[in-house]
């Protein structure tokens, strides 16, 4: 047989499998011709396109029909977009007016007011803010089937060698778009459950792993310091031996001869000296994590904690009053908590948030020749070794400027390091999204000492006062740090006293630090015992209120 007869045998067959197609019952959700076209036989990704191609129709009548046909929905997206990118042009000469002024020379309060107003009048974030109560409030308009059946579709596709997105890029771009307005109706149904919280909704990016901390001179971060003053009435620091020295009544110097303020002095050290610090702790109020940076920097150790960085869930991220908090903690790295002790029970979202969550522990465990790389390259730079390092040696890749930095900023063994940390962690698959703005903030704070408390939520508060930790998963130990890092223990008690539902009462703070310590590859690859042993030894770390690590709830026993 000929070349042209087998092309029109081959032709004649994709025919009568589009017929077939077509009289499959279109409406019923629960099927989908396409994709029991591709499955029918095995077929070349010439085929495949050429299937594809004739049937182009169905694929965009597929995808029009998501969203149900909702134009109520259609139109106030659209309107809500519009908004959006004109408030956002405001935005844009609004701030290079202020930095014009910001230049004239006034007294540093009238500075100061003019940064609180141009920051208050934040023209985007407000129409983004409202076009959250949207998102939050409203049942999600989206088949979710007809998205499940166009992503089998496309996995179909790619199964066979076609290269979906680089033959239908509006198809990819469409069904991206709606599944992002999907997640969103899912993301705010899973975190807000009030009418409170849905009113206080804030817009969520899936794209974003990181958010900045807020600035010394933000409105919420005076509030949180105004409270503060007023309502923390002591610092109790507690020392290996169980004495204690009250930062309010006692002098300067027993407060730094304490042997917590030593052991500060001691991370502040390692610092220095090319270390990454990793506070890791316990509190038990809602505040606590506020409360450790807040006492290490009355401490006086604004290295630590004036720009520290931390790991939050995402509900963290879900309304005004929780992001404002925690955006007083530090800069926020996205994660997932465990599914044991923290499910998220809408479809799809948690698949959705974990690819966040990979990029912030990318970002995170990056090795230090990684962070030599990025301290130089350029955000294009980087994501073009991101795109080609599988294929470095190729003759296209020696013509690439951006990847031929790669040789003058690393040596031979540093780039095989390199190279070697993005294959294992997949990260062109991983990192293949990662957003500028991310990029840029990570770039400044990638050396800071990070703050981690592996419960994810305050601890037990036991009737006669004692403090029980919740279960934590000890994979923590292996997900964020890397041998050479070190771990500076801490215990912080009190802070439920302080906050007691909504309601602010005076009290104490007790806080006590161990020595800091390295990590070794041997405690990171035994993680599940090591992990445990780090909260053991936090635990028994003496305080102002006595802290247990109870092996019955590390075991998986829930309380109340």
């Amino acid at each position: 047989m000929t070349k042209d007869t087998d092309n029109k045998l081959s032709g004649d067959k994709l025919k009568e499998e589009t017929i077939a197609a077509d009289k499959l019952v279109d409406s019923q959700a629960s099927e989908d011709p396409l994709v029991q076209g591709l499955k029918k036989r095995t077929l070349t990704s010439a085929e495949v396109l050429q299937f594809l191609q004739q049937n182009k129709g169905r694929l965009e009548k597929s995808l029009a029909s998501i969203d149900k046909r909702d134009v109520l929905s259609k139109l106030t997206a659209f309107t809500m977009a519009i908004f959006s990118k004109l408030a956002g042009l405001i935005d844009v000469l609004k701030r290079g007016f202020v930095n014009r002024l910001m230049k004239v020379p006034a007294p540093e309060i009238i500075k100061q007011s003019l940064h609180t107003v141009s920051v208050v009048t934040n023209f985007k974030g407000m129409v983004d803010f409202i076009q959250t109560k949207y998102y939050a409030f409203k049942k999600s308009p989206y088949n979710d089937k007809l998205v499940h059946h166009m992503d089998e579709l496309i996995g179909h596709a790619t199964q066979q060698g076609l290269d979906f997105k680089q033959h239908f890029p509006e198809v990819v771009d469409k069904l991206v778009l709606r599944k992002n307005q999907m997640l969103q109706h899912s993301y705010f149904k899973e975190f807000n459950k009030s009418h409170i919280e849905r009113l206080l909704a804030t817009p969520f990016s899936f794209k974003r792993s990181l958010s900045p901390v807020l600035p010394d001179r933000a409105l919420w971060h005076k509030l949180f310091g105004i409270l503060e003053a007023r309502y923390i009435q002591d610092i109790v620091l507690v020392d290996a031996d169980g004495k204690q020295t009250s930062f309010k009544e006692d002098s300067k110097r027993q407060v730094e001869s304490s042997h917590s303020v030593r052991h500060l002095y001691e991370a502040s050290v390692l610092k220095a000296h090319g270390h990454r610090v990793f506070i890791i702790g316990h509190h038990e109020g809602y505040l606590g994590p506020y409360f450790v940076r807040s006492a290490l920097r009355r401490l006086g150790f604004d290295n630590l904690a004036e720009n520290n960085n931390t790991v939050v869930g995402p509900r963290m991220f879900s309304s005004l009053f929780l992001k404002s908090g925690a955006s007083n903690v530090g800069n926020m790295f996205l994660t997932l908590p465990s599914q044991r002790t923290t499910k998220v029970n809408e479809d799809g979202l948690a698949e959705a948030l974990q690819k966040s969550a990979r990029r912030t522990q990318f970002l995170i465990k990056m090795p230090n020749v990684g962070l030599k790389l990025i301290e130089q390259f350029t955000y294009r730079d980087f994501m073009q070794l991101i795109l080609h390092y599988q294929d470095l040696e190729a003759e296209a890749a020696k013509f690439n400027s951006s990847l031929s930095w790669l040789n003058e900023v690393l040596i031979p063994s540093e780039k095989f390091e390199l190279i070697e940390y993005l294959y294992s962690c997949d990260a062109c698959d991983v990192a293949a999204e990662l957003d500028k703005r991310d990029y840029d903030l990570f770039k400044k704070v990638m050396h800071e000492p990070f703050l981690i408390f592996p419960e994810g939520s305050r601890s037990y508060v036991e009737d006669n006062g004692d403090i029980t930790l919740k279960y934590f998963n000890p994979k923590y130990l292996q997900a964020y740090l890397r041998p050479g890092d070190v771990i500076l223990p801490l215990s912080l008690v009190g802070g439920s006293e302080i906050l007691q539902g909504m309601k602010l009462t005076k009290g104490k703070l007790g806080l006590s630090l161990g020595s800091p310590y390295e990590v070794s590859k041997d405690m990171i690859d035994d993680f599940a015992v090591e992990g445990v042993e780090i909260m053991r030894n936090i635990a028994n770390l003496p305080n102002t209120k006595k802290v247990h690590l109870s092996d019955v709830v590390q075991a998986g026993e829930k309380r109340g």
